[in-house]
């Protein structure tokens, strides 16, 4: 299944590019990256899949280069040089199977999930800050959402970004790994809903994960195709 799944990936910087690497390696059917920004000279602390050489390039360009350096098949690899949101869902989602937000931009992860469910594929939203990250999970009718769990961005000001809060590189190999380990496990069928929280990567205590439940009213889930009754967390 893992072979004829196409993968969206939201975001091409600091996770994207170790998901989207972790997707072709695996056989993915086919990978759609979308994202605005450009490569920066401080983003190469993180992002490993630049080079100097690609300060000022569109990030879904580099890295969809660098994945067919790497042997992935160009014309399975869809580069959107845009933003993902609600009136460029159904663009960027066309043919998705799994659908990954790796942005720094909690605006982005909403849409993300919201866009997702209500056309009934499979998110994961990831998400880091300086020694810690999670991974989130979710399918209409299998638990909780990111939207069940947070319910909207912020009043006021964002939280900080990864570039204003710093964040240790290593973390978005650890994150970025475990998001493609979701998505490629709901690609070939298997239970992946719920949420992996990392407090500290470099703490030798083990990863939380846990269960998420539906909220009531939850509009993203009220939008999702319904499939089956709901499994609640324990």
């Amino acid at each position: 299944m893992i072979a004829s799944t196409r993968f969206v990936v939201i975001g091409a910087g600091g996770l994207g590019g170790p998901i989207a690497y972790a997707l072709a390696a695996a056989g993915a059917g086919a990978i759609t990256v979308a994202d605005p920004d450009r490569v920066e000279l401080s983003n190469l602390q993180r992002q490993v899949q630049f080079s100097g050489s690609d300060i000022g390039s569109p990030k879904v360009f580099a890295l969809a280069g660098e994945l067919c350096r790497r042997g992935y098949p160009a014309a399975r690899v869809r580069a959107i040089d845009g933003a993902f949101a609600p009136e460029s869902a159904a663009d960027i989602l066309d043919g998705a199977g799994v659908v990954i937000d790796g942005s720094d931009d909690l605006a982005t992860k909403f849409a993300a999930n919201d866009a997702a469910l209500a056309r009934g594929i499979p998110v994961i939203v990831a998400g880091i800050t300086r020694h810690a990250g999670h991974v989130l999970c979710a399918r209409a009718g299998d638990g909780g959402c990111y939207r069940c769990l947070f319910e909207g961005p912020p009043d006021g000001d964002e939280p900080p970004t990864c570039a204003d809060a710093g964040v240790l590189g290593a973390v978005c190999a650890v994150i970025g790994g475990e998001a493609a380990r979701a998505a490629l496990a709901l690609a070939a069928g298997n239970d992946a809903c719920g949420i992996t929280i990392y407090d500290d990567v470099t703490a030798p205590a083990p990863p939380r994960r846990h269960r998420i439940s539906p909220r009531p009213g939850c509009p993203a889930c009220a939008l999702a195709p319904h499939r089956g009754h709901q499994r609640w967390a324990s």
